[in-house]
């Protein structure tokens, strides 16, 4: 409970400072239009469909390559990892605290670590493809109406760049065993150094046995995705309506102060702007990141919104895509701890195994 305290005041200044820098530089934040956003229209009500929407699908592809993996999971148990994910990504620098801690959930309720990862990371190749794949397809309209933001359009062929690179190291990682098998004899040979104590040997050798067990769920549950091509046109689908909706929180923020004039234009428009701006926003170092992806947010839309509106309309997004999943993923795992089921970033995910 102390680290979340922790955590929540450095949320809170980044928040604060956000908030003056865009109300004092950003060209101001129309607070009756905040409040109409999310009190009074339905606009604030779609918002927080699209980001359930993105965490139902995503929750849907975890079921079905838990399933397909020859393990156990109900449909809400899928749901809280993806909010657990979520939480734990908003806490901590460029969101990687996430994964790892739905891992650990899975873990809990009965998933192994061997076969939890191999979900993940292929999970991570599908929802970044995904998003690249958006990308591409509105690329040459985004660089149109970025020409006139440079710095932009520059932060957005970076993050392409890294999210190609990142995506092909994964699909080497989840489906050559070569790859994978270098990657975890690295692992192995660290943990074996441990054994030159007769003290430590034997807590080593169980290490390391169980370490392998893992590699092979790992490996076999790879193998079960790779072998079943309908799984991977359906994943694929789930995670393109899953990134698609969470792109699109956009939408209802600007749709809300009458901006879209030009229909459909501008929703292609919004969407190409998004899809590269979220490539390089996912690589901010700040808590979940916090207050830089507003930032970059601004300026990427600077390019198609008007300034008068530009703050507002950032401070409804990160609140869409930042603190109501921060509060929702809150109170999930403060029950899921009432209820004995502990989450915490320092536990490691063997240790249940262990003691039973």
């Amino acid at each position: 409970m102390r680290k979340f305290v922790i955590y929540g005041i450095i949320i809170g200044i980044v928040f604060v400072v956000m908030i003056y820098l865009l109300n004092y530089f950003g060209g101001g934040i129309n607070f009756n239009d905040l409040y109409f956003f999310f009190l009074k229209s339905w606009w604030g009500l779609i918002g927080v469909a699209l980001l359930l929407v993105s965490w139902i699908t995503d929750a849907f592809n975890t079921y079905i390559l838990v399933r397909i993996s020859k393990s156990r999971i109900g449909f809400f148990q899928s749901l809280k990892a993806t909010i657990i994910s979520n939480f734990f990504g908003m806490i901590t620098p460029s969101s990687t605290g996430g994964q790892p801690m739905q891992v650990v959930y899975l873990n809990k309720v009965g998933v192994s670590p061997g076969i939890s990862t191999s979900v993940l990371v292929f999970k991570f190749i599908a929802w970044q493809g995904a998003i690249e794949m958006i990308a591409i397809f509105e690329l040459g309209r985004a660089i149109v109406l970025l020409n006139a933001v440079p710095s932009a359009l520059s932060l957005a062929l970076i993050g392409f760049i890294i999210s190609s690179s990142i995506i092909a190291i994964m699909i080497l990682f989840n489906f050559n065993r070569k790859v994978y098998d270098v990657f975890f004899n690295v692992i192995r040979k660290f943990i074996s150094i441990f054994k030159f104590s007769k003290k430590i040997e034997p807590k080593a050798e169980w290490l390391l046995a169980k370490f392998d067990d893992e590699i092979e769920k790992y490996s076999e549950s790879a193998k079960n995705f790779t072998h079943k091509s309908y799984i991977l046109i359906l994943v694929f689908v789930l995670s393109i309506v899953s990134s698609g909706t969470s792109l699109l929180l956009v939408l209802p923020t600007i749709a809300s102060l009458n901006l879209f004039n030009n229909g459909i234009q501008q929703f292609f428009d919004v969407l190409a702007i998004q899809a590269l701006a979220t490539l390089i926003i996912y690589y901010s170092p700040t808590p979940g990141s916090s207050g830089t992806a507003e930032g970059e947010f601004y300026l990427f839309f600077s390019s198609i919104v008007p300034g008068r509106y530009l703050a507002t309309i950032t401070i409804e997004w990160g609140i869409l895509r930042y603190f109501i999943p921060l509060i929702i993923g809150f109170i999930v795992v403060l029950l899921e701890s009432l209820r004995g089921v502990k989450i915490t970033p320092e536990k490691d995910v063997i240790i249940k195994e262990k003691s039973s």
